[in-house]
């Protein structure tokens, strides 16, 4: 089975500040509320990775602005819900609000991502819509001060996130292009919401996750709507990557989409005996 090979390089380089000293985060936020925040963070984490058993560890501080988040087991992170959920414990007051995140592999001791908010920019947190793999992760987050004016006007060159993704496949096995959205803006299939880069579905107010292959066949059936698209076509754009194909494999993932849209009548996958499939969506 051919896998995706992930490059990743992480440049991160910080200017000298006006003045010396250690940068110590007093922000007015309780530390064992810190505590309390990080450990919630690593417990989303896991729920988010369908992880409901296994144990987030004792939070470790590495010094006065930096703490550790390790875990029990290996698991598959989300970029996209690892800044959702770090950002609503800051919304609530819990954590400060600038501070840098990056998450390193327990065996290479490597940085495998990162991110800084604030941001310089909008719209500039990096490879959002895209899943590290299962593997035993730590995730580091440093609190900035924020009282110190001197150090915050000489700045922090933006911290730079080369990440890339290559797939191996030869030229007959290009897949179609994803949708071309900007991040967070939903596709909408009837009354629904479908967020590609989040992987998330809000049906009647209610937001469900997608897995990757989920996505990846709604992704054909959204840029497809009431227009007919044949299981090889499915097939072929969704598992061929992997040098395997099973047709119940998509069977069973198009009775998944089926569940997700089961409380919007008005949008139906139905199946085209001896050919495809047609996701209905009345107007």
């Amino acid at each position: 089975m051919i896998k995706f090979v992930c490059t990743l390089i992480v440049l991160c380089t910080f200017c000298t500040p006006a003045f010396s000293g250690t940068f110590l985060f007093d922000d007015g936020v309780e530390k064992d509320q810190q505590h309390i925040a990080l450990r919630k963070v690593g417990h989303e984490l896991l729920l988010n990775a369908n992880d409901a058993t296994s144990r987030v560890l004792p939070i470790q501080q590495v010094d006065g602005s930096t703490y550790e988040i390790h875990f029990e087991h290996p698991f598959a992170l989300h970029p996209d819900a690892l800044i959702e959920i770090i950002a609503n414990e800051e919304k609530k007051g819990y954590i400060p609000q600038n501070y840098i995140v990056q998450v390193y592999d327990v065996a290479t001791n490597t940085v495998q991502y990162a991110y800084s908010m604030p941001t310089a920019e909008a719209d500039a947190v990096p490879c959002l819509g895209r899943a590290l793999p299962k593997d035993n992760y730590y995730i580091t987050i440093q609190f900035i001060e924020t009282n110190n004016v001197i150090w915050y006007a000489a700045g922090v060159i933006p911290l730079f996130v080369l990440f890339g993704w290559h797939q191996l496949r030869t030229t007959k096995k290009k897949a179609k292009a994803p949708v071309a959205v900007q991040p967070h803006v939903p596709v909408m299939i009837g009354a629904c919401k479908y967020f590609p880069d989040l992987q998330k579905l809000e049906v009647k107010n209610t937001v469900q996750s997608l897995t990757a292959k989920e996505a990846k066949v709604l992704n054909i059936f959204a840029t497809n709507v009431n227009t007919e698209v044949t299981r090889e076509r499915i097939q072929k754009e969704v598992w061929e990557d992997e040098g395997v194909i099973v047709g119940r494999s998509l069977d069973m993932f198009i009775s998944k989409l089926r569940k997700k849209f089961k409380d919007e009548p008005a949008i139906q996958i139905v199946s085209i005996h001896g050919k495809g499939y047609k996701l209905i969506a009345e107007a």
